[in-house]
């Protein structure tokens, strides 16, 4: 039988709480600073589901569209 656990760490589980964690992060960020051009889009949806998390946090402070290009920059770089 299927622990809680071993549900978890199901694909479906995986993709699932992604998808989830992405759309959310769409809305308040169109909710926070209009709306996300295809190009930021892109790079959103290249983050992980820890990163999309932080993002989550770190949108609370935005003020415009040049601070989310900031912190994505800023992700980039520290992922090299």
């Amino acid at each position: 039988m299927f622990s809680i656990s071993d549900l978890r760490n199901t694909r479906y589980y995986q993709e699932v709480r992604y998808e989830s964690e992405l759309n959310l992060v769409i809305r308040q960020l169109e909710q926070r600073i209009g709306g996300v051009s295809q190009d930021l889009q892109v790079k959103i949806n290249k983050l992980s589901v820890e990163d999309l998390e932080n993002l989550g946090l770190a949108l609370l402070d935005f003020t415009s569209k040049a601070d989310l290009v900031v912190w994505l920059n800023n992700q980039a770089s520290s992922a090299s």
